[in-house]
Protein backbone atom coordinates (compact mmCIF):
# COMPACT_ATOMS: atom_id res chain seq x y z
CA UNK A 1 0.00 0.00 0.00
CA UNK A 2 2.96 2.25 1.07
CA UNK A 3 4.54 1.94 -2.41
CA UNK A 4 1.54 2.43 -4.78
CA UNK A 5 1.17 5.54 -2.66
CA UNK A 6 5.00 6.60 -3.37
CA UNK A 7 3.90 5.46 -7.09
CA UNK A 8 1.17 7.55 -7.54
CA UNK A 9 2.64 10.74 -5.60
CA UNK A 10 5.79 10.22 -8.04
CA UNK A 11 3.75 10.14 -11.12
CA UNK A 12 1.59 13.02 -10.01
CA UNK A 13 4.57 15.22 -9.26
CA UNK A 14 5.80 14.35 -12.99
CA UNK A 15 2.68 15.22 -14.93
CA UNK A 16 1.45 17.94 -12.90
CA UNK A 17 4.07 20.57 -14.42
CA UNK A 18 3.36 19.30 -17.87
CA UNK A 19 -0.75 19.46 -17.36
CA UNK A 20 0.11 23.51 -15.73
CA UNK A 21 1.74 24.19 -18.82
CA UNK A 22 -1.40 22.93 -21.39
CA UNK A 23 -3.15 25.14 -19.04
CA UNK A 24 -1.12 28.43 -19.14
CA UNK A 25 -0.69 27.97 -23.05
CA UNK A 26 -2.17 31.29 -24.88
CA UNK A 27 -4.67 30.74 -26.90
CA UNK A 28 -3.79 30.69 -30.87
CA UNK A 29 -4.65 34.46 -32.26
CA UNK A 30 -6.65 34.87 -35.10
CA UNK A 31 -5.44 37.08 -37.50
CA UNK A 32 -7.15 40.69 -37.78
CA UNK A 33 -10.14 40.44 -41.04
CA UNK A 34 -8.71 43.61 -42.65
CA UNK A 35 -12.02 45.55 -44.86
CA UNK A 36 -11.13 45.83 -48.42
CA UNK A 37 -10.60 48.95 -49.73
CA UNK A 38 -13.56 50.99 -50.54
CA UNK A 39 -13.70 52.71 -54.35
CA UNK A 40 -13.58 56.80 -54.65
CA UNK A 41 -13.50 58.55 -57.47
CA UNK A 42 -11.90 61.36 -55.54
CA UNK A 43 -8.18 62.53 -56.98
CA UNK A 44 -6.98 63.80 -60.45
CA UNK A 45 -6.47 62.56 -63.63
CA UNK A 46 -4.92 62.83 -67.25
CA UNK A 47 -5.63 61.23 -70.12
CA UNK A 48 -6.23 61.62 -74.32
CA UNK A 49 -9.36 61.71 -76.56
CA UNK A 50 -10.53 61.55 -80.24
CA UNK A 51 -13.20 61.34 -82.31
CA UNK A 52 -15.17 63.59 -84.73
CA UNK A 53 -16.95 67.34 -84.41
CA UNK A 54 -19.36 68.90 -86.28
CA UNK A 55 -19.77 72.79 -86.75
CA UNK A 56 -22.02 75.08 -88.41
CA UNK A 57 -21.82 78.37 -89.16
CA UNK A 58 -24.64 81.15 -89.82
CA UNK A 59 -23.65 84.29 -91.54
CA UNK A 60 -25.20 87.41 -92.40
CA UNK A 61 -24.08 90.74 -94.35
CA UNK A 62 -24.42 93.29 -91.86
CA UNK A 63 -24.70 95.88 -94.87
CA UNK A 64 -27.70 93.93 -96.34
CA UNK A 65 -29.61 92.27 -93.42
CA UNK A 66 -32.49 92.18 -95.68
CA UNK A 67 -30.66 88.81 -97.74
CA UNK A 68 -31.21 86.98 -94.25
CA UNK A 69 -28.65 84.63 -93.16
CA UNK A 70 -26.81 82.00 -95.03
CA UNK A 71 -25.20 78.26 -93.17
CA UNK A 72 -22.36 76.23 -93.98
CA UNK A 73 -21.65 72.76 -92.51
CA UNK A 74 -18.16 71.16 -91.78
CA UNK A 75 -16.86 68.15 -90.54
CA UNK A 76 -13.69 66.80 -89.34
CA UNK A 77 -11.12 64.85 -86.77
CA UNK A 78 -10.83 66.28 -82.99
CA UNK A 79 -7.87 64.65 -81.44
CA UNK A 80 -6.65 66.04 -77.55
CA UNK A 81 -6.04 65.64 -74.34
CA UNK A 82 -7.80 66.39 -70.88
CA UNK A 83 -6.49 66.82 -67.12
CA UNK A 84 -8.99 67.03 -64.09
CA UNK A 85 -9.83 66.28 -60.34
CA UNK A 86 -12.89 64.60 -58.82
CA UNK A 87 -14.34 64.28 -55.46
CA UNK A 88 -16.87 61.83 -54.43
CA UNK A 89 -19.33 62.34 -51.77
CA UNK A 90 -21.54 59.13 -51.29
CA UNK A 91 -22.79 58.15 -54.60
CA UNK A 92 -22.38 61.85 -56.37
CA UNK A 93 -19.51 63.20 -58.07
CA UNK A 94 -17.73 66.60 -59.07
CA UNK A 95 -15.37 67.68 -60.70
CA UNK A 96 -13.63 70.33 -63.22
CA UNK A 97 -11.93 69.29 -66.19
CA UNK A 98 -10.18 71.02 -69.20
CA UNK A 99 -9.78 70.18 -72.15
CA UNK A 100 -7.71 70.74 -75.43
CA UNK A 101 -8.14 69.20 -79.07
CA UNK A 102 -6.45 69.93 -82.44
CA UNK A 103 -9.23 70.26 -85.16
CA UNK A 104 -9.60 68.79 -88.35
CA UNK A 105 -13.14 70.54 -89.04
CA UNK A 106 -12.80 71.88 -92.75
CA UNK A 107 -15.20 73.13 -95.63
CA UNK A 108 -13.73 73.72 -98.80
CA UNK A 109 -16.82 75.41 -100.48
CA UNK A 110 -19.61 77.56 -99.80
CA UNK A 111 -19.25 79.46 -96.90
CA UNK A 112 -21.14 83.18 -95.59
CA UNK A 113 -18.64 85.06 -98.55
CA UNK A 114 -20.00 85.09 -101.50
CA UNK A 115 -17.57 84.67 -104.98
CA UNK A 116 -18.13 84.28 -108.66
CA UNK A 117 -16.53 81.37 -111.20
CA UNK A 118 -13.10 80.22 -109.27
CA UNK A 119 -13.84 81.60 -106.38
CA UNK A 120 -12.73 79.05 -103.59
CA UNK A 121 -12.91 79.01 -99.81
CA UNK A 122 -11.65 77.57 -96.86
CA UNK A 123 -13.51 77.63 -93.46
CA UNK A 124 -12.03 75.73 -90.47
CA UNK A 125 -12.01 75.62 -86.81
CA UNK A 126 -8.26 74.30 -86.26
CA UNK A 127 -8.71 73.97 -82.04
CA UNK A 128 -11.25 73.07 -79.56
CA UNK A 129 -10.64 73.64 -75.91
CA UNK A 130 -13.01 73.37 -72.59
CA UNK A 131 -13.14 74.36 -69.41
CA UNK A 132 -16.02 72.75 -67.78
CA UNK A 133 -17.14 71.28 -64.32
CA UNK A 134 -19.14 68.08 -63.90
CA UNK A 135 -21.57 66.69 -62.06
CA UNK A 136 -22.29 62.90 -61.89
CA UNK A 137 -23.97 59.58 -60.08
CA UNK A 138 -21.03 56.93 -59.61
CA UNK A 139 -22.24 53.31 -59.67
CA UNK A 140 -19.20 51.22 -57.95
CA UNK A 141 -16.94 51.49 -60.58
CA UNK A 142 -19.56 53.31 -63.68
CA UNK A 143 -19.48 57.10 -63.62
CA UNK A 144 -22.65 58.65 -65.80
CA UNK A 145 -21.91 62.44 -65.44
CA UNK A 146 -23.46 65.61 -66.95
CA UNK A 147 -20.99 68.96 -67.47
CA UNK A 148 -21.12 72.35 -68.40
CA UNK A 149 -18.77 75.41 -68.49
CA UNK A 150 -16.66 77.46 -71.37
CA UNK A 151 -15.82 76.57 -75.01
CA UNK A 152 -12.96 78.33 -77.12
CA UNK A 153 -12.52 78.00 -80.82
CA UNK A 154 -11.23 79.75 -83.38
CA UNK A 155 -12.16 80.18 -87.18
CA UNK A 156 -9.79 80.98 -89.87
CA UNK A 157 -10.71 81.90 -93.62
CA UNK A 158 -8.61 81.22 -96.49
CA UNK A 159 -10.12 82.66 -100.08
CA UNK A 160 -8.96 83.04 -103.26
CA UNK A 161 -10.89 84.87 -106.36
CA UNK A 162 -9.18 81.83 -108.77
CA UNK A 163 -8.24 84.69 -111.21
CA UNK A 164 -4.08 85.69 -112.32
CA UNK A 165 -2.17 88.59 -112.80
CA UNK A 166 -3.29 92.07 -111.85
CA UNK A 167 -6.90 90.39 -111.58
CA UNK A 168 -5.73 87.76 -108.96
CA UNK A 169 -6.82 88.88 -105.37
CA UNK A 170 -7.22 86.48 -101.72
CA UNK A 171 -8.51 86.97 -98.18
CA UNK A 172 -7.73 85.39 -94.86
CA UNK A 173 -8.68 86.21 -91.56
CA UNK A 174 -8.61 83.93 -88.13
CA UNK A 175 -10.84 85.02 -85.79
CA UNK A 176 -10.97 83.16 -82.17
CA UNK A 177 -14.15 82.68 -79.98
CA UNK A 178 -15.60 82.05 -76.62
CA UNK A 179 -18.47 80.45 -75.75
CA UNK A 180 -20.74 77.82 -73.89
CA UNK A 181 -20.56 74.24 -73.91
CA UNK A 182 -23.52 71.56 -72.57
CA UNK A 183 -22.76 68.02 -72.58
CA UNK A 184 -22.59 64.34 -70.01
CA UNK A 185 -20.50 60.89 -70.79
CA UNK A 186 -20.06 57.97 -69.52
CA UNK A 187 -16.57 56.49 -67.71
CA UNK A 188 -15.70 52.99 -66.77
CA UNK A 189 -12.64 52.37 -64.23
CA UNK A 190 -12.27 49.08 -66.27
CA UNK A 191 -8.71 48.45 -63.66
CA UNK A 192 -7.16 49.97 -61.25
CA UNK A 193 -5.77 53.64 -61.98
CA UNK A 194 -6.98 53.20 -65.77
CA UNK A 195 -10.90 54.45 -67.00
CA UNK A 196 -12.10 54.50 -70.24
CA UNK A 197 -15.09 57.20 -71.31
CA UNK A 198 -17.53 57.84 -74.34
CA UNK A 199 -19.01 61.71 -74.37
CA UNK A 200 -21.07 63.95 -76.28
CA UNK A 201 -20.83 67.89 -76.11
CA UNK A 202 -22.36 70.97 -77.89
CA UNK A 203 -21.03 73.81 -77.86
CA UNK A 204 -22.34 77.56 -78.78
CA UNK A 205 -20.97 80.95 -80.33
CA UNK A 206 -23.10 84.05 -80.27
CA UNK A 207 -23.02 85.99 -83.28
CA UNK A 208 -19.56 88.39 -84.27
CA UNK A 209 -18.58 90.56 -87.18
CA UNK A 210 -15.86 89.05 -88.82
CA UNK A 211 -13.80 90.88 -91.81
CA UNK A 212 -11.09 88.90 -93.49
CA UNK A 213 -8.11 91.08 -94.91
CA UNK A 214 -7.97 91.50 -98.47
CA UNK A 215 -5.46 91.79 -100.98
CA UNK A 216 -5.30 92.49 -105.06
CA UNK A 217 -8.41 92.24 -106.78
CA UNK A 218 -10.78 90.43 -104.15
CA UNK A 219 -13.57 92.51 -101.85
CA UNK A 220 -14.96 90.58 -98.79
CA UNK A 221 -18.04 91.75 -97.10
CA UNK A 222 -18.35 91.74 -93.36
CA UNK A 223 -20.35 89.42 -92.08
CA UNK A 224 -22.28 88.43 -88.58
CA UNK A 225 -21.34 85.09 -88.01
CA UNK A 226 -22.89 82.95 -85.23
CA UNK A 227 -21.22 78.74 -84.98
CA UNK A 228 -22.47 76.18 -83.04
CA UNK A 229 -19.74 72.48 -82.88
CA UNK A 230 -20.79 69.43 -81.88
CA UNK A 231 -18.43 66.62 -80.96
CA UNK A 232 -18.11 63.09 -79.98
CA UNK A 233 -15.55 61.67 -78.36
CA UNK A 234 -14.13 58.62 -76.77
CA UNK A 235 -11.20 58.82 -74.24
CA UNK A 236 -8.71 57.72 -71.71
CA UNK A 237 -7.68 58.35 -68.24
CA UNK A 238 -4.73 57.82 -65.77
CA UNK A 239 -5.86 58.02 -62.30
CA UNK A 240 -3.24 59.28 -59.74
Amino acid sequence: MGKKLVLSAALLALTTPAFAADILQPAPVKAPIVPAPIFTWTGFYIGAHGGGAWSKWSGMDPTNPAAGWSSVNASGGIVGGQIGGNYQISNFVVGLEGTGAWSGVKVNAGGPFGGGAGFTLTLKNDYVATVAGRFGVAFDRVLLYAKGGAAFTRDKYDANNGLAGALAGSANGSFNRTGWLAGGGVEWMFIPNWSVKAEYNYMGFAAINEQPVTTGNLVASPANVKLNIQTGTVGVNYHF
